[in-house]
């Protein structure tokens, strides 16, 4: 047998999820070094202005409100896997460009550019491919446990990236450690080609329209969806809020709390292992309080974690304080993360997996472009301690809209609706 049955008591059993959970892993970790090293690319070696920081993050960031929506219409045409394959490979190509760049003499920031863009494209279609991919992997009743044991080591490969990063950049320099990335992916690309599970085929409609009508059709069917839809929302204000964060975060900590690239590392290595804890938690927590009360209770946590960033000097003590913040934090959203995702994985429609994904993406992400310019000009204006400061009294607002909606009486996570022919 390539897999335990479905009703096994453990997923380390299943050969090919075990190839995908490696496959994640492994892209992880490189994804982990490149999260220090572009920022100090481009503020150290590259001597970068607040605003083009955030110029750079708009240019990572913007693929997802341009490419989603028929990212997530050609997944559900096409058998996923190859696609998942090939998008890293781009990926892989691509961040080579940056080693490549600075040992000819010809590194700048419209290089960061170019790559951040290409990049966070080929990355939008495999993580749209991937993780609509899971649901014809396992059974609905072990995709909570599946996204929780990706998202455990999701964490751990963000912190044993955002360590190894910080350390590498001290030995090789920022633009060199990118080539641990650009491994990093074609051994993703190894692990994915080992899946042995036949992939069921596309569920085809029996008239076949037009891309655009079926990315129409996705975003109607998640406009529609009484679950799917409260839960975007709240992630949409989520994941606006903590663009906007994110883009001043490092920024601030090399330029006003004068921390290095090794405090740097630490920090997102810290913030990480609190993912792993959230990851380990959610199951039981879910389990015992509900889904609803799960979110509920990590987005109502989540800007108590900002505090001790607003409240630090320079020096140990504040980075103990702030790395104790960021590991609450990464622990408050991968809990409420996978809760979430698994509810939307388990509602939707099998024929309609990579739209509702990528419908999500564009709606949810398709903020961060915005909020990322709106960092960079509110840093610029008002100073990047005011600015952060703002960022987090708007991290009440997705508690506020998840509350408001009528997922407030979910008291367990919704049945998978029957397959259609």
């Amino acid at each position: 047998m390539n897999e335990a049955p479905a009703g096994s008591s453990s997923l380390w059993r299943h050969r090919d999820f075990l190839r995908y959970w490696s496959a994640c892993a492994v892209d992880l970790v490189g994804s982990g070094v490149t999260s220090v090293t572009l920022t100090l690319v481009a503020v150290d070696s590259l001597h970068a202005t607040v605003w083009e920081v955030s110029l750079l993050a708009f240019a990572e960031r913007l693929p997802p409100l341009l490419v989603a929506l028929p990212a997530g219409a050609l997944a559900d045409r096409h058998r996923k896997r190859p696609m998942m394959i090939g998008a890293v490979l781009v990926a892989a190509a691509a961040y080579a460009a940056i080693p490549v760049a600075d040992a000819t003499g010809r590194l700048s920031l419209g290089v960061l550019f170019m790559v951040a863009l290409v990049s966070s494209t080929a990355g939008l279609l495999g993580s749209t491919t991937r993780i609509s991919y899971l649901p014809s992997l396992l059974p609905g009743e072990r995709l909570l446990e599946a996204n929780a044991k990706v998202g455990a080591v999701a964490s751990l490969a963000d912190s044993a990236g955002a360590q190894l990063g910080g350390a590498v950049v001290g030995v090789l320099g920022a633009a060199r450690a990118v080539y641990l990335d650009v491994a990093s992916y074609l051994a993703c690309a190894l692990l994915l080609s080992g899946i042995r599970a036949p992939e069921p085929a596309p569920v085809r409609p029996a008239a076949k329209g037009s891309l655009f009508g079926e990315m129409r059709q996705g975003v109607l069917y998640v406009a529609r969806h009484p679950t799917i839809r409260p839960l975007l929302l709240t992630g949409t204000a989520y994941t606006a809020v903590f663009a906007f964060l994110t883009t001043l975060w490092s920024v601030y900590l090399l330029r006003e709390l004068h921390y290095s690239a090794t405090d740097l590392g630490m920090l997102l290595s810290v913030a990480a292992l609190g993912g792993v804890a959230g990851a380990l938690a959610v199951r039981s927590l879910v389990a015992r309080f509900g889904p609803t009360r799960v979110m509920l209770t990590a987005l109502a946590i989540t800007p108590l974690t900002e505090v001790p960033l607003l409240l630090a000097a320079p020096g140990r003590s504040g980075q103990v304080s702030i790395a104790a913040g960021l590991f609450v934090q990464l622990a408050c959203a991968t809990a409420q993360g996978s809760t979430q995702r698994s509810i939307r994985q388990v509602v939707c429609d099998q024929g309609m997996q990579g739209r509702m994904l990528a419908t999500g993406q564009w709606i949810t992400y398709g903020t961060r472009p915005l909020a990322a310019l709106l960092a960079g000009a509110a840093g610029t204006w008002l100073g990047l301690w005011n600015s952060l400061a703002l960022g987090t009294l708007a991290l009440t607002t997705p508690f506020l809209v998840l509350l408001a909606s009528s997922l407030r009486t979910m008291r367990q996570t919704p049945a998978r609706p029957p397959a259609t022919t």
